[in-house]
């Protein structure tokens, strides 16, 4: 016995479902084809359309190379690694992805698409964690309070780095969420790379300045002198 017919053929995909111990079998058709085996091609997408999808899909991994550049520039090596990670598994992920003749596997169908899911999900933890520098952003904190200004006090890069970035990850979480279909998958997700690619070059933190911890600026006749360490802003006299 065998669950679908012909195996759904090159344009589908045969799937089980278990339910109140019966088990149930049925072709999940992509490009547009129909039918119980996925024959019936009158909504069918042409050859042309498919390979056109599937550019659009890997194609739209370049974006990646922006925050890659970003990255190597600020010395960012991890985060270069996984943006590169996430962008060579995803592009071909959705190169394996594709029904008819407009596929290509490097690996196997499950192996790629565990990869390209974990570069997403390491590609978003990264950034979070790099904006956060989580003790410059508790010394941070205690400057706000203390000086009653926010964190970065710059207006330039709230409006040309930040409020850029910030949206840029708004509009694509709410595209991913709540717009994407089966019908418009190969557009909206598109975007979507580029919007998640495009918010981490935005978000990336700026290049720390390569400063000597201690600084000793001020020298009293008695022969003592103040030290600060701008970095924990401690001060010792030596």
């Amino acid at each position: 016995m065998v669950p679908c017919l012909n195996d759904c053929g090159p344009y589908g995909q045969c799937l089980l479902l278990r339910r109140y111990g019966y088990l149930y079998a049925g072709c999940s058709c992509k490009a547009g084809w129909r039918g119980w085996s996925c024959t019936d091609n009158s909504t069918a997408q042409t050859v042309a359309q498919q390979r056109a999808a599937a550019l659009l899909l890997t194609l739209s991994n370049l974006m990646f190379l922006a925050p890659i550049a970003v990255s190597v520039h600020r010395a960012l090596l991890v985060e270069a690694s996984v943006y590169f990670y996430t962008m060579f598994f995803s592009t071909f992920y959705h190169a394996c992805d594709q029904p008819g003749e407009a596929v290509l596997c490097i690996l196997s169908y499950d192996t790629l698409q565990y990869c390209d899911f974990l570069g997403s999900g390491a590609s978003t933890w990264v950034t979070i964690l790099c904006m956060a520098r989580l003790k410059t952003v508790l010394k941070q904190a205690y400057r706000c309070g203390h000086r009653r200004q926010c964190y970065p006090t710059s207006w330039q890069r709230w409006v040309f780095y930040l409020l850029p970035g910030i949206s840029m990850a708004s509009v694509g979480i709410a595209i991913y969420t709540s717009m994407m279909t089966s019908d418009n998958y190969y557009y909206t997700h598109s975007i979507w790379h580029i919007l998640l690619a495009g918010s981490a070059a935005f978000l990336l933190p700026p290049r720390e300045q390569q400063a000597e911890p201690w600084a000793c600026s001020q020298q009293f006749p008695c022969q003592y002198q103040i030290c600060k360490n701008d970095r924990d802003e401690l001060y010792a006299v030596t």
